[in-house]
């Protein structure tokens, strides 16, 4: 029987190649030159190793031959190729106790991304996820955590938050095989989830009005929701954004590095009436930075006065971005300026409002909104 080895010309990062292709231990391999007879000599090579390593294994007795079908059987059971298994085999040989327990991978997965930089609202919710799927088998070994527990445990979710548990789940298993404490990771045999996802919340001009008269009698979150509102800021980075951040003089707003979620600082050009709207916020409240405790405090209450039964996932974000996007048309601009992509701009906020309801936003102005 052959062994299949092609030879092809093909382009890579622009330059014309030959390109010879071939499968060795279950796994596609490729190697590139520049003349096609280096790339035939290569391809000749590899088809003659190929036949004598099938005539060693025709040389093996019988009963070698069986025991190698059984150990290929055992790792197709296990959803391993051989060479998986051997690595397990030789980690289980180098362990000198057994794999630690669940719960503490988690604690150790937790403690390393925060040595690592990881900010501690991403590990507040890493750890949420990650001990609500632990549940009663937090004393469990982690090597015997397979792809059941893991399907039982996303099976119990939605399919629009499925894809988020998943990743979170892959994190701690992928550490788990990082450490040695597990051969391969379930996750990489999960089906990938496809979500089409409404479109995002926004206010109706009438509903920031009702917002901005409510938050002048109680500003502890005025600050907060014009930037997050006006100037289109994340919500942990309008919390956590001060004076000493913006320039009225020069109309520019800054959002640090450590403040942002992408870490890479941003300089924003927002529309005049986020400037109108901070300085009534200066005027009424001095203090800009907002605890995330009393944010959601505060959200509770303005929820119930908006008549919402629940807070809309970062609306006033996605109105800013819609308004301002309708109102100039530039993806480019507000891409900037959000820490967007123009893609993910055009996906999720094109076409959200008129260009009329636009003006009507940005018109929403301190003289016309009576507290």
């Amino acid at each position: 029987m052959k062994h299949k080895v092609s030879v092809a010309r093909c382009l890579v990062r622009g330059v014309s190649l030959w390109r010879v292709r071939w499968h060795e231990s279950g796994r596609v391999r490729r190697k590139f030159f520049s003349a096609r007879e280096s790339a035939d000599a290569h391809a000749a090579f590899v088809r003659a190793d190929a036949i004598s390593t099938r005539q060693k294994l025709l040389t093996l007795p019988q009963q070698r031959l069986d025991q190698l079908l059984v150990i290929h059987a055992e790792a197709e059971k296990r959803g391993l190729d051989l060479l998986a298994l051997l690595t397990m085999l030789k980690s289980a040989k180098d362990k000198p106790t057994a794999a630690p327990s669940v719960a503490a991978v988690i604690d150790e997965l937790l403690l390393t991304k925060r040595k690592a930089g990881r900010d501690n609202h991403y590990l507040d919710r890493l750890r949420c996820i990650l001990e609500d799927f632990s549940g009663d088998f937090a004393t469990v070994a982690i090597d015997q955590v397979g792809l059941a527990e893991v399907e039982k445990y996303l099976d119990s979710k939605n399919l629009v938050s499925r894809s988020s548990y998943r990743s979170r789940l892959s994190t701690l298993l992928g550490f788990a095989v990082r450490r040695g404490y597990l051969v391969a990771n379930p996750c990489t045999r999960l089906e990938q989830v496809t979500v089409t996802r409404p479109p995002p919340a926004i206010f109706t001009v009438p509903e920031v009005e009702k917002c901005l008269a409510w938050l002048q009698q109680h500003p502890r979150m005025f600050g907060w929701f014009v930037l997050s509102t006006f100037a289109g800021l994340r919500p942990e980075e309008a919390e956590k954004t001060t004076w000493a951040d913006i320039n009225f003089t020069e109309g520019w707003i800054r959002v640090e590095a450590q403040t942002t979620k992408v870490r890479q600082r941003r300089v924003i050009y927002p529309k005049p009436t986020v400037f109108q709207w901070l300085r009534v916020v200066e005027q009424s409240k001095p203090e800009l930075t907002i605890t995330r405790p009393a944010r959601v405090k505060n959200l509770v209450l303005l929820r119930k006065e908006l008549g919402w039964e629940k807070w809309k996932k970062d609306v006033t974000r996605h109105s800013c971005a819609s308004y301002w996007l309708s109102d100039c048309g530039s993806a480019a601009t507000v891409a900037t300026a959000l820490g967007h992509s123009e893609r993910t701009l055009r996906k999720h906020y094109l076409g959200l409002c008129t260009k009329v309801e636009a003006e009507k936003f940005w018109n929403v102005l301190p003289g016309k909104v009576k507290a």
